[in-house]
């Protein structure tokens, strides 16, 4: 009877370790799920407002490059000019903005977010 309670001293132990490392593998798991909904969603938001931007803004075909400029800005900094940190670590040259001729009744852009390390693509078209 003795010999018996000895060997199973450590179980307890071994068998809260165990369990430890599993529950703690399922909530890193889950938060880590949620987190990439979270920048998605982040990046999904940021881009459409960005295009929705693009869309309202007067479009000087003298300087289209401070069009393109504002549309950035607003998708990595949330406002038309450049501030000092990104969302989520985002730069300027990881967003690419294409339009046809604002001339025309069927005006479309189109933000673009690359190079992202998540490597998500976020398009949105605003007419």
């Amino acid at each position: 009877m003795t010999t018996r309670r000895k060997s199973q001293r450590g179980n307890a132990m071994v068998e809260f370790a165990i369990g430890w490392f599993v529950l703690w593998s399922l909530f890193s798991g889950v938060y880590q799920f949620g987190y990439a909904f979270y920048v998605y969603n982040v990046l999904q938001t940021s881009v459409a407002h960005a295009a929705q931007l693009g869309s309202r803004l007067t479009y000087d075909t003298a300087s289209p490059a401070s069009y393109t400029t504002a549309i950035k800005n607003m998708v990595v900094y949330g406002q038309t000019t450049a501030g000092s940190t990104g969302y989520l670590g985002l730069d300027t040259t990881m967003v690419t903005v294409t339009s046809n001729n604002p001339n025309t009744w069927n005006w479309n852009i189109s933000v673009l977010l690359s190079n992202y390390p998540y490597k998500m693509l976020s398009p949105y078209i605003a007419g």
